[in-house]
């Protein structure tokens, strides 16, 4: 039948989290645990179908996150048993909480499983209800599935087996909104006085029948194309539809008449959508397909429908247009959906089988438990969900791959995360890591003195300092890939991590490039080590911090020599001499080897206390003990790079944060950032803030703690580090596809949900490769 693997993650659909969630900061994003699989492509947008039946969260316009429940959108089942005639008819999802749909009768109850792209809705049979029925989602986006995954498609295949003695009839229904024109703002989608020039179509074309969903618009923006939901003609199904109906006005005449006899049939005449009044809300034109079919005692069939949005523009907030990535193959006119789903619904097989094979190669290569597995698989989410856009490529532009921060922190391929987040691209669609490689290094020499505003001081500094990577590549309301560095909370055209985080990730991307390709990026690298050298200023080898949050941790500063920012040099420094002995420069080699060769037993000296590197070696912080203190030298281990510290060290400290910040202060259910040998955190938030990044569980940084254990041989720390968090995230607070960037341990609460961080799990994987005695040089 079709069902889930034993690793998927699975919950009853009526599930509830064991804690209940709430905002830590008013106005932060909340999604609500009803959230699930998304389908769509990479860069298309996604829609997230919960495990309560409903289509929830809608990605599709750049930059923005709605939650919403349109009451039209869903699947319903209908069953009549024989001899005795009797039906059984519901809905099959959450009554909708956006208003009532008289006559409608919603019952979701059954179980939904999880394992990205993929997701199953089942709802086994009962009394009256002979027919089993596993509906299993899917979207093309994984590595064997290269030329589809940028598709904006959601492929739904209605598995049935009928169960009685008896013959069977039975019919899926799938009706939803025409949401063309909806998603042209950040603000609420669609308009409270109506979308004007939506109207609905029956499509009968190719095997394709179904209904379209489009809009006569002066002017084509962002969010309008068209929209497609149908089914595949088959021998032996019936296939009706109901164009048009105002789930408001006559939904209850589209539900009686599938009751019947799980048929659909048009209400009245085709309708142009228009305004409304504030009493009288503006008509909304949806649509339905049902497809019904007979089954004899024990047979089963599979129904395959399909869910397409060909909305092809993206317009950022400075008004600066580009157009998804699938336009380059399929065109940019925004009425391909037929198409679309005609290639979906032949590819149907083909791409089931592609995505069970990727998740059986991920389960190899993680080497975790099934929960974890599961976890790690899921956060791929992000790929489609989080807010990514990719752009066609023109004559005068290069494609563009960007994922957002998060969005409550508006940002594209944040820098300090993605040398975090882009072990799962990397992993999986090393090219597109290798297209944000390429994005920063066109940033490198660019001065821009446009002067911002400090958000936390109130003082001016310019955009952009030549030779310093930008914080990121812009944010979703101004124009990025044209104007990077959006980032105002600190100034970080200061931080010391930056520049070392781009070389590292290059140099991870640029392992299997041709001497040409490293020839394009080679003098950006040494401009980016050159500028951050000046930072040494006691030419130890060594750059200091400067005593204000001039890193990623941008709430705790660090002065003097610290263990995140020096650990990330001395690998960038291994980094940079390799690259220069591959370009045959024995200058710049020579130089950074012995650059190297003199910072290594000096960063020993100064930060190794016998116990645990500290956090520095002069700020207000420099006795806690650092979950993240051992980053970069990790990295120069998985990446192949050798060790910059002694390894004996650096299994002392993993061995005493793992004691320390999870067993202990974080109650074997994750790792606290900092815990203080000497008194309690809280004495260090300055102003008297609370918690941010000092004394709440990081989740990305857990991840990459939980890779740092296994590169180091504590593997059964790794583990049970894993477990816990697979058990905290998703069984424990429902944080699940909206994966935070911190959880608190006494509260319920959490902040930064959706966020880009945590995609650092496959480090795991670069770890394990690590171990394997698997090479990632060349």
């Amino acid at each position: 039948m079709h069902g889930p693997p034993d690793i998927a993650w699975s919950v009853p659909t009526d599930w509830t989290p064991e804690t209940p969630q709430s905002r830590k900061i008013p106005g932060q994003i909340d999604s609500h645990h009803d959230i699930g699989v998304p389908v769509g492509g990479i860069g298309t947008g996604g829609i997230s179908r919960g495990p309560g039946g409903g289509f929830m969260r809608w990605t599709l316009k750049a930059g923005t996150v709605h939650y919403f429940e349109h009451e039209a959108n869903g699947f319903a089942l209908w069953q009549q048993t024989f001899p005795d005639g009797k039906t059984n008819v519901r809905a099959l999802r959450n009554k909708p909480s956006r208003g009532p749909l008289p006559g409608w009768d919603f019952d979701p109850s059954g179980s939904y499983a999880a394992l990205h792209p993929k997701a199953w809705h089942t709802y086994p049979s009962a009394k009256d209800r002979p027919v089993d029925l596993i509906i299993e989602q899917m979207s093309p986006v994984v590595p064997q599935l290269q030329a589809d995954i940028d598709l904006p498609v959601g492929l739904f295949r209605a598995h049935l087996r009928n169960t009685s003695d008896e013959k069977t009839a039975t019919s899926i229904m799938f009706s939803f909104a025409n949401l063309v024109g909806w998603f042209d703002n950040p603000h609420r989608p669609g308009r409270s006085e109506g979308v004007a020039g939506q109207f609905n179509e029956d499509v009968a074309k190719n095997g394709v029948r179904g209904v379209r969903f489009a809009r006569k618009t002066a002017a084509p923006d962002e969010g309008d194309g068209e929209m497609l939901i149908c089914a595949r003609e088959d021998a032996g199904v019936e296939i009706t539809s109901c164009p048009s109906f105002d789930p408001r006005r006559n939904g209850e005449q589209v539900w009686r008449s599938f009751s019947e006899d799980g048929r659909l049939s048009p209400i009245d005449a085709d309708w142009t959508s228009g305004g409304g009044f504030s009493e009288f809300p503006a008509a909304e034109p949806c649509g339905a397909v049902a497809v019904r079919c007979e089954l004899a005692p024990g047979e089963t069939r599979t129904i395959d429908l399909c869910l397409v949005f060909d909305l092809p523009i993206i317009r950022f907030g400075q008004g600066r247009r580009w157009m998804r990535h699938y336009t380059e193959t399929w065109g940019s006119g925004g009425n391909v959906s037929v198409e679309i789903a005609r290639h979906a619904f032949a590819s149907s097989n083909r791409w089931s089988s592609e995505i069970d094979a990727f998740h059986q190669r991920c389960s190899e290569r993680l080497n975790l438990p099934d929960a974890a597995t599961a976890l790690a698989i899921n956060e791929l989410y992000f790929l489609v969900d989080g807010l990514a856009v990719w752009t066609s490529a023109t004559e005068a532009r290069p494609a563009h791959f960007a994922i957002i921060e998060c969005p409550d922190y508006p940002l594209y391929n944040t820098l300090d995360l993605w040398v975090y987040g882009a072990h799962a691209v990397a992993a999986h669609l090393p090219w597109l890591a290798r297209s944000v490689a390429c994005d920063f290094t066109r940033q490198v020499s660019i001065e821009d003195a446009e002067v911002r505003h400090h958000l936390r001081s109130g003082e001016r500094f310019a955009r952009q300092k030549s030779g310093m990577l930008p914080h990121d590549l812009g944010a979703p309301n101004a124009d990025p890939f044209v104007r990077a560095n959006d980032y105002i909370y600190q100034d970080s055209s200061v931080w010391k991590d930056l520049n070392t985080q781009y070389v590292l990730t290059v140099w991870r991307d640029a392992q299997n490039a041709s001497e040409a390709e490293i020839a394009d990026i080679y003098q950006s690298i040494l401009a980016a080590m050159d500028a951050l050298l000046v930072f040494d200023r006691d030419n130890d080898g060594l750059i200091e911090n400067d005593g204000i949050p001039d890193q990623t941790f941008d709430n705790v500063p660090m002065a003097g020599v610290s263990a995140y920012c020096g650990g990330l040099w001395l690998a960038a420094m291994r980094a940079t001499a390799d690259l220069a002995n591959r370009m045959g420069d024995e200058t710049q080699a020579t130089k950074w080897e012995a650059l190297s060769s003199r910072a290594e037993p000096r960063f020993d000296e100064l930060l190794w206390n016998g116990d645990h590197y500290q956090v520095d070696t002069e700020g207000a912080f420099s006795d806690a003990l650092f979950s993240e203190q051992l980053f970069g030298p990790a990295l120069a281990r998985i990446y192949g790079l050798g060790d910059v510290v002694p390894v004996d060290h650096a299994v002392t400290a993993l061995r005493r944060i793992y004691q320390k910040n999870f067993l202990e202060a974080g109650n074997g259910r994750g790792a606290v950032s900092m815990t203080s040998l000497v008194h309690d955190s809280s004495s260090y938030a300055p102003d008297g803030e609370v918690g941010l990044q000092w004394d709440e569980i990081l989740i990305g940084f857990n991840y990459s703690l939980a890779a740092q254990l296994r590169a180091y041989g504590l593997e059964d720390e790794c583990q049970t580090l894993m477990s816990a968090l697979a058990s905290e995230l998703a069984e424990r607070r429902g944080l699940l596809f909206r994966t935070p960037a911190a959880i608190e341990l006494e509260r319920p609460v959490y902040r930064s949900q959706m966020n880009m961080r945590p995609l650092a799990i496959w480090m795991l994987a670069y770890a394990q490769d690590h171990l394997n005695g698997y090479s990632h040089d060349r």
